[in-house]
């Protein structure tokens, strides 16, 4: 099967919608080792933690990874089962937003 005659179709990153990344140059994790922010387990994610404790756009790149949703890693200072917790607590907060908003 000849896959090269086949139209693809071309992606702009535009169409993409991808989230806003020009924070990246700020970030203390920057020129870090990216190991650190992808431990083998949650309880060894301080060293990411720390990094991220003082870092300029800590905030920015916790909302990007709420948006994005990465499997793992160290976003934003938090772990991917906290970053789930957070987008829960979240959910839960603005569906009793709705709930009461549409009681009164």
């Amino acid at each position: 099967m000849r896959l090269n005659n086949l139209a693809m179709p071309r992606l702009s990153a535009s169409s993409l919608n991808l989230a806003p990344t020009d924070w990246f140059d700020d970030a203390a994790c920057k020129d870090a080792d990216t190991d650190v922010f992808f431990p083998v387990s949650e309880s060894q994610a301080d060293a990411a933690k720390a990094i991220c404790a003082v870092c300029p756009v800590r905030e920015e790149c916790l909302e990007y990874a709420l948006e994005v949703r990465p499997g793992d890693g160290v976003w934003g200072g938090l772990t991917a089962t906290e970053r789930h917790r957070l987008i829960r607590r979240r959910q839960k907060a603005a569906r009793k937003a709705r709930e009461s908003r549409s009681a009164a």
